[in-house]
């Protein structure tokens, strides 16, 4: 019998590499095929993959990536997640071929790097939409969250109608309030749908004023921060300067002041009357976070704050200032039955569920309905009275009772008191006294009419006359200047209190009238 010879299949090395390939699409199983490495896959764009995974890298991340859209949401993911996530929806190699100097992976991070960098990423920014931002300042950051603006549906809202109108509306209080209300929710809400970073449309504060347990914090929660995205926070301790930190009023497009501290000193009035200029006049805000450098950005904000009526309470809201009157709308709220019955936490959740739902029929009519009346739109001098929208408003209930505790209605209460002499006349009256010129511009009745600096030597006792309050005048003016308080009370007229004094600034003369009381 011959023999039969076989030739043994040839055996790699020890040690040696495999030389092959793995094949397979996606879906089947994968096998090795012998050979060298493939070439480099034609027609290869890391754009697209990082378009379509959402991909984002933040300056200084090191190797963790930032992934999602406005629609789902952002979240941070380790590199080699996202390597496992690109190879199952994207058959990414892992590996450089023969002919790459990168693999794909790398390519698809170096291009995330490059061209997807941004400097930080915010949970959110008031107005600002989910996604990436350029900042005017130059920074790209990243907005993990919008506001959840209600879209316009006709219907009902009787509900809202009966909050709205039960504390705003015709009463004691003697004033109509709600057009002003119902302007402000439209301007609010188209400003906030329809501009942009550093466009919006800026609106005034609103400050509410009534009994306790009246009903106004509910036109705050239920209502306003509804119609502005449904996020709101407490600006309590930014508007106080009591916190270096800002972040938490910068995740909210509604700055919801429930309770003003009970300082009633002049210089926090000032500062918080400044303060609220500038969230309301400001487009630019200095955002400050735990550690992190301050940003500069452009917030949409509403500011609104509620206090009780009694005096005290309103010692503490801020002085009504000629700079601050046009920036505020101030409504002077009553006690009136709710809509529907709060007493208990389920009656209180249903009338909460009732409201939202009433919601977008109310931004409805607003929208599509609701015409700003025109006598909003302009002063009393004819001129145009639209930076905010229209024309502010302050009742006059608060706004008196502000007043009463300003130096300015300190001066004309020691005015109507001081008594004069002089050459044996006693009891005589500021406007009795003899005038720079004999004008009443305007004035019924008698008036005094000179420059400031006279008044004040005859307020002191020093132009003539003996004054009887002379020393409580000096006191007065050595914290204020006298033509600053004849300006306040120039201002306070001219908001409706019947003229007791008015400036002349013509040609032939300027100077101060004051007119004695009605």
């Amino acid at each position: 019998m011959g023999e039969t010879t076989t030739t043994a299949p040839r055996k790699r090395a020890k040690g040696s590499p495999r030389i092959g390939r793995v094949a397979g699409g996606k879906g089947e199983p994968a096998r090795f095929v012998e050979g060298g490495d493939p070439p480099a896959r034609t027609g290869f764009d890391p754009d697209r993959i990082v378009e379509d995974l959402g991909m984002w890298w933040k300056s200084g991340g090191g190797s963790n990536f930032i992934l999602g859209s406005p629609g789902l949401g952002y979240s941070v993911w380790p590199e080699q997640g996202l390597i496992d996530r690109m190879r199952e929806e994207h058959c990414v190699a892992i590996k450089a071929r023969e002919d790459e100097r990168l693999s794909e992976s790398k390519r698809v991070f170096l291009h995330a790097r490059m061209k997807r960098c941004v400097d930080e990423m915010f949970p959110s920014l008031p107005g600002y939409k989910a996604g990436p931002h350029k900042l005017k300042g130059g920074e790209t950051v990243l907005v993990k969250t919008s506001p959840t603006l209600l879209e316009p549906k006709a219907g009902e809202w009787e509900t809202i109608r009966q909050l709205i109108e039960g504390q705003l509306s015709t009463g004691t209080v003697g004033v109509d309030q709600t057009d002003f209300f119902y302007s402000w929710c439209k301007v609010a809400y188209e400003s906030l749908r329809d501009g942009h970073p550093g466009s919006w449309r800026p609106g005034h504060a609103m400050i509410l004023v009534g009994p306790a347990s009246s009903g106004k914090s509910r036109l705050q929660d239920f209502i306003i921060t509804a119609l502005l995205g449904g996020r709101e926070a407490d600006p309590q301790k930014y508007l106080f300067g009591t916190d270096d930190f800002n972040g938490d009023c910068f995740a909210a497009e509604h700055l919801n002041l429930g309770e003003i501290p009970g300082s009633q000193k002049t210089v926090d009035r000032v500062m918080l009357s400044e303060k609220i200029k500038q969230v309301v006049a400001n487009s630019m805000q200095r955002m400050r976070l735990m550690r992190t450098e301050p940003w500069t950005v452009h917030p949409f904000w509403r500011l609104t704050i509620s206090v009780n009526d009694d005096p005290d309470k309103l010692r503490s809201l801020p002085l009504i200032t000629p700079d601050l009157a046009g920036k505020v709308l101030i409504f002077h709220t009553k006690a009136c039955p709710m809509p529907m019955p709060t007493r208990t936490i389920e009656e209180r959740a249903a009338f909460e569920a009732q409201v939202f739902a009433e919601m977008p029929a109310f931004i409805d009519w607003l929208v599509n309905t609701w015409e700003i009346p025109e006598a909003l739109l302009t002063y009393a001098d004819g001129s145009d009275a639209t930076r905010f929208g229209f024309r502010e408003f302050h009742h006059s209930i608060v706004r008196d009772g502000l007043f009463d505790e300003t130096p300015a209605a300190e001066l004309m209460m020691l005015i109507d008191t001081a008594e004069f002499e002089r050459e044996g006349a006693k009891g005589l009256k500021l406007w009795d006294l003899a005038s720079d010129r004999d004008s009443n511009a305007g004035i019924e009745g008698r008036c005094w009419h000179g420059r400031a600096v006279v008044l004040e030597r005859i307020l002191t006792g020093q132009g003539g006359y003996v004054c009887s309050m002379d020393t409580q005048f000096r006191e007065l003016f050595r914290h204020n200047r006298l033509p600053y308080l004849l300006q306040r009370l120039n201002a306070h007229s001219e908001l409706g209190d019947g003229q007791r004094i008015a400036k002349a600034n013509t040609r032939a003369w300027k100077g101060w009238l004051i007119g004695r009381p009605a």
